[in-house]
């Protein structure tokens, strides 16, 4: 690369390199509009046939799923006629020979509005242990119990957990009540109706049929490492 030293040149030819790089720059912005005016465009012409091709997949599969609950609406009503299930089983897996489907029902943990006040006092009475750092690694134990999740749920099982250190440990207090209005409020939510599906391959072992977007696998040949982040 040949450097110039713009001293050595008079002032029409450093105006003339001025004016270049000035036509440069304004060429290099030019082609950035362009390129993402072709970006813009090469999106409106690929997503609305790829939305199509998705949501003919999700109208597929959500077919496929009521068929499969009707298919074995006979099935499970007998089953329950029969043997009977617990009134809280959320799932039943039927198998035949080397298949196998599984289909319910999945919840995710709920609390009613007055669950807050018995968190308060669960904390009311936590603060009043905190004495010492022994102490106060248990209280931050005990806390993390009544952590809410991403959903602002608490988690029944947590909630659990700190109800037997209660009724074995502070039996009586406020901790103890608090942590039973809590259990009070309780008020799980149906979160989905699912179907998955097993099978045995031809050297025994047990695979799952893919059932989402997600969990299928692309075909053989099909090259996405253009993707993937390149090691320098």
């Amino acid at each position: 690369m040949t450097t110039i030293d713009i001293t050595l040149l008079s002032p029409e030819d450093r105006k003339k390199l001025v004016d270049q790089a000035k036509e440069i720059e304004k060429q290099d912005k030019q082609k950035r509009i362009d390129d993402l005016k072709a970006l813009d465009e090469l999106a409106a012409e690929s997503l609305p046939t790829s939305m199509a091709i998705l949501r003919k997949a999700s109208e597929a599969l959500e077919e496929a799923k009521a068929k499969v609950f009707q298919e074995f609406e006979a099935y499970l009503k007998m089953k329950i006629a029969t043997i009977g299930v617990k009134n809280n089983q959320q799932s039943h897996t039927i198998t035949v020979a080397k298949e196998s489907i599984k289909l319910g029902y999945r919840i995710t943990d709920g609390y009613g509005e007055n669950a807050s006040y018995g968190i308060a006092m669960v904390h009311r009475f936590l603060q009043t242990l905190a004495k010492d750092d022994n102490s106060n690694k248990l209280l931050g134990s005990l806390l993390r119990l009544l952590q809410k999740n991403g959903k602002g749920d608490l988690d029944s099982k947590k909630v659990l957990e700190l109800k037997q250190i209660a009724d074995k440990d502070y039996p009586g207090t406020e901790f103890q009540k608090g942590v039973e209005l809590i259990q009070e409020e309780y008020s799980p939510k149906l979160s989905k109706w699912f179907i998955e599906a097993y099978y045995i391959d031809e050297i025994g072992v047990e695979r799952s049929l893919p059932l989402s977007m997600t969990s299928v696998d692309l075909p053989k040949g099909t090259d996405l490492t253009f993707l993937l982040p390149k090691n320098n």
